[in-house]
């Protein structure tokens, strides 16, 4: 890339990253009269050494994480929280969980404190989204980014592979889109390729292992960290655009479309990147064509790589077109009905077209 006239911002956020660091939110929280806790019941570990630190009339546990943030939980939330009264929202957990906390935030411009327990990313940026009636809306304010973030490795090394594996996939299009976005910086820029370079990296070596290892877990989770910090800083086109209309408009898991559908937006793109992106992406992903190496990791990894694997009717991809162009949105490459048909039918197929 070269270094030309840019327009860089950096988001206000304070990172804690490393082995422990969890430990870290009780000193976060101490100006708190009472935190809303956002964590399904799989953390209630967690959730105990908190009102053990804290006191328990400090701590407002809420269990309820629903994927694409559906407006009756928002509504359910808001409610408890005016019941309580707590001041401020901590999110451990996924996306599910973070994007439950930025949709109260929305309303009740009360601080985040984001503890990601996946490589999501959502944690690092001002972006929110809600689904109703089959409609998922996203907006970007600052009232919804946190203001710190823990990246503790420990809340992510006993994730089963499998999720893993997904998680590190959507992570990875973060990367992907923030490198090509038509806002992209060299700050940017740069940062998405290591985090490209790490997340390939690890990646690779959970291919021999039935289990996180310890350095695949921390080159993932910092990969991630990268991911979120582009989604926050540049704007996503078709990649997330799919992603969102097929989660929120036809209620399939967010994670397993972000991993099926990325070999497939990566080649469609392909051909209209600059050379020396072309180069770049070469070199960060290993590979000759990258989108190649990506449907081949999915599938070295045991992880879903059609869109019919995961539930999507073939009949469905007229509207998901539809759905796709209804707002316009900058990319790479000009973006036609019939020419998201073909890209929807490779996905549903799982039949890569160099």
């Amino acid at each position: 890339m070269k270094i030309q006239n840019f327009t860089y911002s950096s988001l206000p956020i304070r990172v804690h990253f490393g082995q422990g660091t969890f430990s870290k939110l009780p000193e976060l929280l101490n100006q708190s009269n009472k935190a809303f806790i956002i964590a399904s019941s799989r953390l209630q570990n967690r959730i105990n050494e908190l009102s053990s630190s804290l006191g328990s009339e400090r701590v407002f546990h809420f269990d309820e994480v629903i994927q694409h943030v559906p407006s009756y939980l928002v509504d359910k939330a808001l409610n408890e929280q005016q019941i309580q009264k707590t001041d401020v929202l901590v999110a451990i957990g996924g996306g599910s969980a973070i994007g439950l906390a930025k949709a109260m935030a929305l309303q009740l411009k009360q601080p985040i404190i984001a503890i990601p327990s996946t490589y999501s990313g959502s944690e690092m940026t001002n972006i929110w989204g809600i689904s109703k009636d089959g409609v998922k809306t996203t907006g970007r304010d600052a009232s919804v980014l946190p203001k710190a973030v823990i990246y503790d490795p420990d809340l992510t090394k006993n994730m089963p592979k499998e999720l893993a594996v997904k998680s590190a996939f959507n992570a990875l299009a973060h990367l992907m889109e923030a490198a090509y976005a038509p806002d992209t910086n060299p700050i940017t820029y740069n940062n998405s390729l290591l985090g490209i370079n790490k997340i390939i990296e690890a990646l690779d070596l959970l291919k021999t292992s039935d289990e996180i290892t310890a350095e695949a877990n921390d080159l993932l989770l910092f990969g991630a960290f990268l991911g979120g910090k582009g989604l926050g800083e540049v704007s996503m086109s078709l990649h997330h655009k799919t992603a969102h209309t097929l989660g929120g408009s036809f209620g399939m898991d967010h994670a397993s479309v972000h991993t099926v559908i990325q070999p497939y937006v990566f080649a469609y793109q392909w051909d209209s990147l600059e050379h020396s992106l072309q180069r770049d992406f070469q070199k960060a992903y290993n590979q000759e064509f990258p989108p190649l190496k990506v449907q081949s990791l999915i599938r070295e990894l045991g992880a879903p790589f059609s869109l019919k694997e995961i539930g999507f009717e073939e009949n469905n991809m007229e509207e998901a077109a539809e759905i796709m162009l209804s707002k316009p949105y900058a990319n790479p490459k000009p973006l036609e009905k019939e020419g998201l048909i073909q890209m929807l039918n490779q996905a549903y197929s799982g039949i890569l077209h160099s």
